[in-house]
């Protein structure tokens, strides 16, 4: 299934009356509403506004019958039951939607747990807004919840399985597989920026010039070379082989005739695969008679002309893995069978499997389920079996020839007990194959001997190993083997993202940032520039942009040849778009002056509205980020509260007493003292500016005031001396 088609459970058609869904929005990164992305819907409630949940006849019973799960949202109670509390004591309708929304993503696997619903300023129209796993999934799961409502209000029947069902199917074909999603949570404990560059598992951790392209669990450090060669399996055992790593004894062919050969010289069972593949397609192992040899080899030459014909080697299955050249974890992997008991046919047998509790679809549960594919069905037919054959009783069945997980394969942590020689002869082996990341697959009676006194063989080598087998193994001790690939990435002490300076406020914000991209060009940093004329990478623009749309950001963001950010920040981005980014370093909130233009937002009321909406900027910084705000204004002063960041503040006016209790408190201020700009920071003074030595700087206006005595302490913030802001000064 692929996007068009997820496109189109999304857009199916549902109830949308009476409760009317208006339009919904996707905001990236914080924004007026959360500090993380949201889904925005617009809900009508019509006949229903100002009606509350005790109102409605039977209401309240019906929703807890069909989503009985709901029960564990606390809401605003704080406790288990919560919601349900709510509801039997009144609460609207949207406040409901908002919760079945979060609970339906829940239900599916996607654990989400916030949603914040807020009337408009249009009477029983109300703004919904729900976080999300995946931006599909987040607007189905919407959409149903409103479905959902309007069943129950006009005592309509509705299933919950299929929607479910439809938000899983969404969860497999849109969300990152098991690996790229621990990676990328690890990155993100880390503080480590991830952006996702494609619908499938390519992903960006960390910005700019420190960025770092993953696809799964390959780098973009990974030789091409490398995954070229083990890609063929053949020319890889010749290349291990000849560094005396103990391999399977094989031919390569494409005449069946010298398969058979290779058979009855060796006496003993064989292997057939295609000499390129992955996941055990078209492999069969243990074919011991020539009829099995002959099925085997045409089916394997479905995939590949050439194939390999090898000797099939006893004992159990091992993937070690190796990271970075050393090794980290293994397991031992046990493909799905089943076993007769002489009276259910095949197919009843492994639906009996499917139907354990800890197997589920996709890869993101403990075991997945065995789906009968083509290579299952070829395999019992090699074997002289089919689906509705009776297997004997005890006899056990492998359903596929390969311990791949996503296919039902168990896993068992081998890792504390791997012999050391093993362990180095695997790294060895990631070395000869120059691969950063490996898995190595053995087959060994005894993975706690030394292989090359085991009789044990390397039979293959995965350049892009699956990680779940060792973070979430089926048996045995979790080992969080993300830890070690970021730790590849970014080794510790090395910088993962560059500094973003953020600019919001009314006037003046296009002027701060130029003032601050010219200064910092000077200085040979690679800046890239986002404001009202465009897109700006060293100085030249690529784009004539909106910057109000943050969307662009991400350009910026994803760019390898910056190493400084700095993005003008309107609250149409805000309140529209989101931030586009995760935090800032510097987050500058200029001034703020009454627009009547901001009041064509529905959500938007007053001043203070916008006030809350810009103070977004300097609440998402960096654990050692700077806020830089004006003093002059209390509407911007009120933000001082909600920023955790350290926080510098600006005046026209040294004598104003906000500002004097400020210096006096320890802050760091900077304030305009008739002719100059003085800078306090603990109570020391500094003068970086006098008005006759910049006399190219305009000062008519208190906004233009607003962007030098900024423009001074974004560069006291980053370091700069009291002469180096004056000769700064100068140059612009």
């Amino acid at each position: 299934m692929n996007n068009l088609e997820v496109s189109k459970i999304v857009e199916q058609t549902f109830l949308n009356h009476p409760i009317e869904l208006l339009s919904h929005k996707t905001l990236i990164g914080a924004n007026y509403f959360s500090g993380a992305q949201v889904i925005r819907f617009r809900l009508k409630l019509n006949e229903y506004d100002e009606v509350f949940t005790n109102q409605i006849d039977g209401f309240n019973e019906k929703l807890k019958t069909l989503i009985p799960s709901l029960e564990e949202h606390h809401c605003s109670m704080k406790q288990r039951g919560g919601l349900f509390m709510r509801m039997d004591e009144g609460t609207l309708l949207g406040h409901v939607m908002e919760h079945v929304a979060i609970e339906l993503q829940n239900l599916a696997g996607m654990r989400v747990g916030f949603g914040k619903t807020r009337e408009t300023k249009v009477k029983g129209v109300y703004n919904v807004v729900i976080r999300f796993f995946d931006e599909y999934a987040g607007i189905y799961a919407g959409k149903m919840a409103i479905n959902i409502l309007n069943h129950l209000l006009t005592n309509q029947p509705i299933e919950l399985e299929p929607i479910i069902q439809n938000l899983i199917t969404i969860r497999e074909r849109r969300m990152l597989g098991f690996s790229t999603q621990q990676i990328v949570n690890e990155a993100h404990s880390r503080g480590i920026p991830a952006l996702r560059l494609d619908q499938y598992n390519l992903v960006q951790l960390g910005t700019g010039c420190y960025r770092k392209i993953i696809r799964a669990t390959i780098t973009q450090q990974t030789s091409y070379l490398a995954v070229e060669n083990t890609d063929d399996k053949y020319m890889t055992y010749r290349m291990l082989e000849e560094m005396s790593i103990p391999v399977p004894k094989r031919i390569t062919t494409h005449q069946i005739k010298e398969a058979l050969e290779f058979f009855r010289e060796i006496q003993k069972p064989i292997v057939i695969k295609p000499t390129k593949g992955y996941r055990g397609k078209r492999v069969n192992v243990h074919l011991d008679t020539e009829e099995k040899i002959i099925k085997a080899f045409f089916w394997a030459k479905t995939y590949d002309k050439e194939v390999i014909v090898q000797e099939f080697i006893p004992g159990n299955t091992y993937r070690v893995l190796v990271i970075n050249g050393k090794f980290v974890a293994a397991v031992q992997l046990i493909a799905p069978f089943v076993t007769g008991d002489g009276t259910k046919s095949i197919l009843q047998l492994i639906d009996e499997l499917n139907a354990q509790p800890e197997r589920e679809y996709g890869d993101k549960g403990k075991l997945s389920k065995v789906e009968i594919d083509e290579d299952t069905l070829k395999i019992l037919d090699i074997k002289g079996y089919q689906l509705t054959s009776v297997l004997e009783k005890d006899k056990k069945l492998f359903l596929k020839n390969t311990g791949n997980m996503r296919l039902g394969a168990t896993s068992v942590d081998v890792t504390d007990i791997v012999h050391p020689h093993t362990q180095f002869v695997c790294e060895r082996i990631a070395g000869i194959l120059n691969l950063d990341v490996t898995g190595i697959d053995i087959i060994s009676q005894d993975i706690a001997t030394p292989l090359h006194e085991n009789g044990g063989r390397v039979i293959e080598i995965n350049a892009a190993p699956d990680f779940r087998m060792h973070i979430n193994p089926t048996v045995g001790t979790p080992r969080h083997v993300e830890k070690a690939f970021v730790n590849m990435l970014f080794p510790e002490n090395m910088p993962f993202k560059i500094p973003i300076i953020s600019i919001t406020g009314s006037k003046g914000k296009t002027l701060l940032s130029e003032w601050l991209n010219k200064t910092f060009s000077l200085k040979n940093y690679r800046v890239g520039l986002l404001n009202t004329h465009g897109i700006f990478i060293h100085n030249h623009r690529i784009q004539a942009a909106d910057c109000a749309n943050s969307h662009y950001v991400a350009m910026l963001l994803k760019d390898p040849t910056i190493n400084f950010a700095i993005v003008e920040t309107p609250v149409e981005s805000i309140l529209e778009y989101g931030l586009g980014y995760e935090t800032a370093h510097i987050g500058i909130f200029l001034n703020l002056y009454n627009n009547e233009q901001y009041m064509e937002f529905d959500h938007i009321r007053n001043l203070e509205d916008i006030a809350y909406a810009k103070s977004v900027i300097v609440e998402e910084l960096d654990k050692d980020g700077i806020a830089i705000i004006n003093a002059d204004q209390p509407l911007i002063l009120e933000s001082h509260d909600r920023i955790i960041a350290n926080t510098m503040f600006f005046s026209t006016d040294m004598d104003s007493r906000t500002i004097r209790n400020l210096i006096d408190k320890g802050q760091t201020c900077a304030a305009i003292d008739k002719d100059r700009i003085i800078i306090y920071h603990h109570r020391d003074r500094f003068i970086p500016c006098y008005f006759d030595d910049i006399t190219n700087i305009p000062l008519n206006e208190d906004f233009e005031k607003h962007v030098l005595l900024a423009y001074c302490l974004t560069l006291f913030a980053l370091g700069f001396k009291e002469s180096d802001i004056r000769d700064e000064l100068r140059r612009l």
